[in-house]
């Protein structure tokens, strides 16, 4: 395996990465529910993936925190450049995180048609072109909503 030295560099590198190193010699219980998604994240980029695969990140998170991990993943995307697949319900998270948006089908669920984004990062929701974006994606995904009715 790779030295103790080796795995605790790597370990202190996304750590630093995820705002986390104050927080190291923490307990679970001690952190917040965002604290954790950042250590799960973490915990993933550690084993350094060729594909990393994020289903729902931010779902159980609170607006402020989403918003801020939306932030923070746009830098750790920026720093390690690795291919990232976030499957999301939300609009605004694809809009914010994707380069590649891909709109599924009610069933049988088939990709319905992709959307490539390639506005400029830092990405914030409020921004006027994502605004237009996620208008345009929602008006794709509105008959498939009205089949599941």
């Amino acid at each position: 395996g790779i030295p103790k030295e080796e795995r605790t560099k790597i370990s202190h590198r996304y750590l630093d990465m995820m705002q986390l190193t104050p927080f190291a010699d923490s307990y679970t219980f001690q952190l917040s529910t965002g604290m954790k998604q950042r250590v799960a994240i973490a915990r993933a980029l550690v084993m350094d993936p060729d594909v990393l695969l994020m289903d729902e990140p931010f779902a159980a998170l609170d607006a402020q925190t989403r918003d801020l991990l939306l932030v923070e993943m746009q830098l750790i995307w920026e720093k390690t450049k690795k291919t990232i697949l976030f499957v999301t319900h939300s609009v605004s998270e694809a809009a914010v995180l994707g380069t590649k948006i891909a709109i599924f089908s009610n069933r049988p669920s088939v990709i319905k048609k992709e959307v490539d984004n390639d506005f400029p990062r830092p990405r914030v929701t409020e921004d006027e072109s994502l605004v237009k974006l996620q208008q345009d994606i929602l008006a794709e995904l509105r008959p498939e909503v009205k089949k599941s009715k």
